[in-house]
């Protein structure tokens, strides 16, 4: 970004004023200025790109779904803060004459977490010279790694085999029957034999066991196959060529199994929440985690440091997961639920939605690991009383598991096949 009063407009911004400069420069050359017409739609009600919004010039009409509407004017104090932040949008944007803005990659205003985990942490005044080049490192990789995914995103970028991919836009499409499915899964037969394993199950299967991959898909349905193909598919994409790194791929795919497993049951257990979907949600809340690791292949200095890699991913883990998420073209609110999965007191009215239930997933995971430092108390957390009700406690939702504990098995031995 060359202009420079929108490099100062940049410094205005809360969230950015006190970056260091070598940061706030790579802030400014990432960040888009946007010079729209009368009449352009900004932001669209109901979308989430990845990016937040400044106007800079000019004026806007904000339009909610009831009709209600709300213009803005840029001016010292509108240029502060963002527009129609919530994710998803709830109102849609238009210019209401010639306007200015600038759009900013949601991954970079994480840099001030970003900034105390790398240089706050664990911080010793005797460290060596190693040590402080390895935190700076993996300080400016959230930096190297966007640059990286904006240059080029394919290579970046994790991305589904392509028969899923196929069997996914038929089924979405509504262009193929059970048999036409079936014949796209044999394709892959390892993805058939899996896709019959999965209607033979406990969860599926029924008296009698099905022989042919057109019985498997018609026991499950398009829907719950589209599901398990992807959830298939997923397997492939937790993989690494580094040595070093190969077992904390396999860590953090049991992780997502284990998750994935939860959110099923819960799901299942609760009602208003399609089962499969939340089960896929589960499994991919973490893919960003794959690229993190990927991408540290070219830095040994964080490979050999386990702290400065999971200091990494933790930054970065969120934004990059709902930016694969939307190139794969899942929901929005699947992508809103993988991103926001440890954001403990988030507090949404309404029913229960993908992220209330992958919020008490994440919850169970860590009781079972004893590793709840930073999680706040049951009910302190407002996704549980939203499960499983206001007289929500650590020992209902065990009950409920430990009730559907065949059911976790069954649907964790059914993922890691």
């Amino acid at each position: 970004m060359d202009d420079a009063d929108d490099t100062r407009i940049l410094r205005d911004i809360p969230s950015l004023a006190d970056l260091p400069p070598w940061q706030f420069e790579a802030v400014a050359e990432l960040a888009e200025p946007l010079k729209l017409k009368k009449g352009s739609r900004l932001i669209e009600r109901g979308s989430d790109d990845g990016f937040t919004y400044f106007l800079t010039a000019g004026k806007v009409s904000l339009l909610g779904a009831d009709g209600s509407s709300l213009v803005v004017d840029a001016d010292a104090e509108s240029v502060r803060s963002p527009l129609a932040n919530l994710r998803p949008r709830i109102v849609d944007v238009t210019t209401l004459g010639r306007a200015r803005a600038i759009r900013v990659p949601d991954i970079l205003l994480n840099l001030p977490l970003c900034d105390d985990l790398f240089t706050n942490a664990d911080k010793n005044p005797r460290e060596d010279g190693t040590q402080e080049g390895r935190r700076e490192i993996a300080a400016r990789l959230p930096f190297e790694l966007y640059r990286a995914i904006r240059n080029n995103k394919s290579s970046m970028l994790p991305s589904l085999p392509d028969t899923a991919v196929r069997i996914q836009l038929a089924i979405d499409e509504d262009l193929s029957d059970a048999e036409a499915v079936a014949r796209l899964v044999e394709t892959d037969p390892a993805m058939a034999a899996k896709l019959m394993m999965a209607a033979n199950s406990a969860l599926y299967g029924g008296q009698a066991p099905v022989h042919t991959c057109t019985a498997a898909v018609v026991r499950l349905g398009l829907q719950v196959t589209r599901q398990m193909v992807l959830t298939f598919a997923l397997k492939e994409v937790f993989r690494t060529k580094n040595k070093l790194l190969r077992l904390r791929m396999k860590q953090l795919w049991e992780h997502s199994v284990n998750i994935a497993a939860t959110s099923f049951v819960l799901a299942r257990a609760t009602g208003g929440v399609n089962p499969g979907e939340a089960l896929l949600a589960g499994l991919v809340h973490d893919v960003g985690a794959i690229v993190v690791i990927n991408y540290a292949e070219r830095y040994p200095e964080l490979v050999s440091d386990q702290s400065s890699l999971e200091r990494a991913i933790l930054c970065m883990r969120a934004e990059l997961t709902a930016t694969i998420l939307r190139e794969w073209k899942f929901a929005p609110a699947v992508v809103l639920a993988a991103r926001d999965a440890e954001l403990w007191q988030r507090a949404q009215s309404g029913a229960v939605d993908f992220t209330d239930i992958l919020i008490v997933a994440q919850v169970h995971e860590r009781l079972r690991m004893n590793d709840t430092g930073d999680i706040p108390q049951v009910d302190a957390i407002p996704a549980f009383a939203k499960v499983l009700g206001e007289d929500a406690t650590p020992d209902k939702s065990l009950a409920i598991l430990n009730q559907s504990q065949m059911l976790v098995d069954e649907m964790r031995s059914v993922l890691r096949r």
